[in-house]
């Protein structure tokens, strides 16, 4: 899912470093809405704010971030999502990362790719998609 999330992602760039989240139909997302997030990037570490919290997401994690800044999230999620998010605003590039992350009932394994979205030559919100690593028998929503 997220290779094919990248693959559209690589297609709406057009020569660009990054698309625009205008670029995207809420139709072309459908197949990962559940498991995006999107974050408005306001240019400081302390004001990268959820805009959107899939509620596959609030499944798996037991919390909705949805309008909480990353900073303010630290407490339920670790610092290392901040840093992520970070490197793909100073970079301006694509940031893929399989780690294990603190939910309500415990860590989970899960694959995360973070895509930079631009508005000019700022990175203004990141688009990003997130699975569980499925053991097998696990309950876990897909």
């Amino acid at each position: 899912m997220l290779r094919e999330l990248y693959e559209l992602w690589a297609a709406k760039r057009h020569g660009r470093l990054a698309p625009s989240r205008s670029d995207f139909s809420v139709f072309e997302l459908k197949p990962w809405l559940g498991h995006l997030l999107i974050l408005d990037n306001l240019h400081s570490r302390e004001d990268i704010r959820f805009r959107l919290y899939g509620s596959n997401l609030t499944e798996i994690f037991g919390f909705d971030l949805t309008y909480k800044t990353v900073i303010d999230s630290v407490i339920l999620i670790g610092d290392r999502p901040l840093v992520e998010y970070d490197e793909v605003s100073r970079l301006q590039r694509p940031v893929y990362v399989s780690r294990f992350s603190p939910s309500i009932r415990n860590h989970i394994q899960v694959d995360k790719l973070a895509l930079p979205l631009m508005s000019g030559s700022k990175v203004d919100q990141i688009l990003a998609g997130i699975y569980p690593v499925i053991a097998h028998g696990s309950d876990l929503p897909r």
